[in-house]
């Protein structure tokens, strides 16, 4: 937790008006805190205790690399996603972080004043051009020493050993952690069907290909593969992991998908 007042409660004692228990008196408790009439009652001296109000620190990695620009729904849906976060994170008084992952850009907020801002700055974010930059790679380079709480918004296409060794850096600030991968239904199933042109959207690399029913099977077959492997790296380290679509809606995300995984209450 931060060392600046917000709205949350945290598990140790301080001064606000939050009551959370009683403790026998120890030399040195602060003896406006005895509570008297318990003094009266049982003649023991105990003190009154207090939840302390605290800020949460927020980090949102939000991938903005070309392969999150493969459809404009895709984009679109990645944005609404990080929106939402950072508006709930604002509306709770937290301390938030937007990082760009791609874009080169950075935005630091704090408290509700910036709720609706932190939308604009979103809806004016443009991904990156030109290929070549690894997310993974260039989130690690980010990561904070500390922080309460990480979201990780990507389509998680990229090999498997740069993301486990990002996670695994993410593992050891012992911080809770949370993987939203987001993928189009194209991706998932690819309705092309005979002689197309493929571009990969990172290096811009273009192959022929022959689609048909056995080779889009093997596809979908290695991409479950792949997608497995993020999920167990992500149980792994004891992160949160939630698998979404472009066309899944945010109410079924949020109050269905994180609430059933208890991000969200």
């Amino acid at each position: 937790m931060g060392h600046h007042k917000g709205a949350r409660l945290a598990s140790y004692q301080g001064s606000s008006l939050e009551f959370s228990d009683y403790q026998l008196y120890e030399i040195g408790d602060d003896v406006r805190q005895i509570d008297w009439n318990v003094y009266a009652r049982t003649e023991k001296v105990y003190v009154k205790r207090y939840l302390d109000e605290r800020e949460c620190k927020i980090h949102i990695y939000l991938d903005c690399t070309n392969s999150m620009i493969t459809g404009d729904r895709k984009w679109k849906r990645a944005r609404e996603l990080a929106g939402a976060l950072s508006f709930l994170a604002l509306s709770n008084d937290d301390r938030l972080t937007l990082h760009c992952v791609g874009a080169q850009k950075s935005f630091m907020k704090k408290g509700s004043r910036d709720a609706k801002g932190i939308l604009f700055d979103i809806g004016q974010l443009s991904p990156e051009s030109g290929g070549g930059t690894s997310f993974f790679g260039e989130m690690i380079k980010g990561v904070r020493d500390k922080s309460s709480v990480t979201f990780i918004i990507s389509d998680g296409l990229e090999p498997i050993s740069g993301i486990e060794d990002a996670l695994k850096k993410l593992s050891l600030k012992k911080e809770m952690t949370y993987f939203i991968q987001l993928l189009d239904e194209e991706e998932l199933s690819p309705s092309s069907q005979g002689d197309v042109k493929l571009i990969d959207s990172e290096n811009r690399r273009e192959v022929d290909v022959s689609l048909n029913p056995d080779l889009v099977a093997k596809y979908q077959e290695r991409l479950m593969g792949h997608n497995a492997m993020v999920e167990s790296l992500c149980k792994k380290w004891g992160f949160g992991y939630v698998r979404t679509t472009c066309l899944t809606s945010l109410n079924e995300v949020f109050f269905k998908k994180f609430k059933e995984n208890g991000w969200i209450r």
